[in-house]
């Protein structure tokens, strides 16, 4: 089985030119290709030994309903993994302000005016550098220039968690952004339609935080907290779940012990290989996907 990662699908936006996004054309075209060689169409396909394509797409932006209605047309399904946060506060997560951010100016120009905004405030523990060290890989592999993922790796690796929704909402003020929640992220009403095709809702967690980074404490709530309301949501079992930012250093070894605990039954990171019968029955929790700008 392949299982191939999906974020933005979305035409061009001339307020956020350097947005990392798939077109719906460019989707279009992979859902053919995937359609012929078989799309997954039944959640007991998850577990068996297969050779068809498995589509999951991550955040619960509202580009999901397009994704899933065209899946749908294709008789295949997918695996929608929503973080809940913005349903508790009507906010945009911290991970989006920085795509909104680098979306519309340069990453140099960001990454400048964040230096300048930490010196300001004085804000001189902003980095951890114990973490610094440890995450300095992240993004190593992105074609994306050194400057913007200097910037996503600061504000997604090992920027003061406390600290960073401050540092971003000055940033979106600074550059004049202002999206709405309700035009980002599906709602409730979205994510049923989701389910009335026939699609899988699994969770994101709730706050798309970089899951070691947290205790053991905060690790659970994020997983059990953004179960809890995704069943209300959907009325339907949640027990699929897939890491914010993925992997190997996207979870630890209390983030599987939880995961076993709330009674999920897989979990995907991203590695570029296919799903075997072997990964489904000895690594349920640790499930490559392929990201899909590869096809």
């Amino acid at each position: 089985m392949k299982s191939i990662m999906y974020h933005y699908i979305r035409n061009k936006n001339d307020l956020f030119p350097n947005y990392n996004i798939l077109t719906k054309n460019e989707y279009l075209k992979q859902i053919n290709k995937f359609s012929k060689d078989g799309l997954i169409n039944s959640y007991t396909e998850l577990f068996e030994k297969n050779n068809k394509y498995l589509l999951t797409f991550d955040d619960g932006f509202k580009d999901h309903i397009y994704a899933a209605e065209i899946l749908k047309k294709n008789n295949g399904i997918g695996i929608f993994f929503i973080s809940t946060f913005p349903f508790k506060t009507n906010k945009i997560l911290d991970v989006h302000k920085t795509h909104l951010i680098l979306g519309k100016v340069k990453s140099l120009e960001a990454l400048n005016e964040l230096n300048n905004y930490l010196n300001k405030k004085n804000f001189n523990q902003f980095y951890n550098n114990k973490e610094r060290i440890k995450f300095n890989d992240a993004y190593i592999e992105d074609d994306d220039e050194f400057y913007k993922k200097e910037f996503k790796r600061i504000m997604n690796y090992y920027g003061n968690i406390k600290l960073k929704e401050k540092v971003l909402d000055y940033l979106l003020k600074k550059f004049d952004i202002n999206v709405k929640t309700k035009d980002y992220y599906l709602n409730r009403k979205e994510i049923r339609h989701l389910v009335s095709l026939g699609m899988i809702i699994g969770s994101h967690s709730e706050n798309h935080t970089l899951l070691p980074r947290l205790s053991y404490k905060d690790q659970f709530k994020e997983l059990k907290n953004s179960k809890i309301l995704l069943e209300k949501i959907t009325k339907k079992e949640i027990n699929i779940f897939c890491y914010p930012y993925g992997g190997k250093k996207s979870y630890n070894h209390n983030t599987l012990k939880i995961l076993k605990q709330l009674r999920y039954k897989l979990a995907y990171s991203v590695n570029s290989k296919d799903i075997t019968l072997r990964d489904i029955k000895n690594r349920p929790y640790e499930l490559p996907r392929y990201d899909c700008n590869m096809f």
